[in-house]
């Protein structure tokens, strides 16, 4: 199956944007341009104080990967790119029924950052990028300070 750039990036809307810069401010502040989201929700943003960087939303990792947007479009031609956009598991999910409509990113059932979550088709499913957006910011707000492998109990009420 060829995949095509929307298989694999997610455009979302001013609200989800927004969503976005609320949920995560505690990570990445709020100086910073969007430019490229991910079929996973992960969004690569220019920062005012210079730099882009990769906001991994399972995980909330946040890596410097270019000095600027002509560097990073530049890697995005590059094999890393397949780290960031995970092209075989995106097609995956698409083959198992699992597809995204207009303005859906895919969320994780079990977050990544957790020892039972997967990046696999089974823990992935597809909502609007504003869901997914304010439940991983929330959820991985309250851990950032937990100490790895503490047992924790996660009520999520909507």
């Amino acid at each position: 199956m060829a995949l095509s750039w929307n298989d694999l990036t997610c455009t979302p809307d001013k609200e989800a944007i927004d969503a976005l810069a609320e949920s995560w401010r505690w990570r990445i502040g709020d100086a910073f341009t969007p430019l490229l989201f991910t079929a996973l929700g992960d969004m690569f943003y220019e920062a005012d104080e210079g730099g882009i960087f990769w906001l991994n939303t399972g995980t909330a990792e946040l890596e410097r990967v270019a000095e600027s947007v002509e560097g990073f479009n530049n890697l995005l031609r590059e094999e890393v790119a397949e780290d960031w956009l995970l092209p075989s598991l995106v097609e995956a999910l698409i083959e198992a029924g699992k597809g995204r409509t207009e303005g859906e990113c895919y969320t994780y059932v079990t977050l990544p950052v957790f020892a039972e979550g997967e990046y696999s088709v089974e823990n992935l499913n597809p909502v609007p990028a504003k869901e997914h957006f304010e439940l991983t910011g929330s959820v991985l707000q309250q851990l950032q300070d937990v100490p790895d492998g503490t047992n924790v109990n996660i009520d999520i009420t909507h």
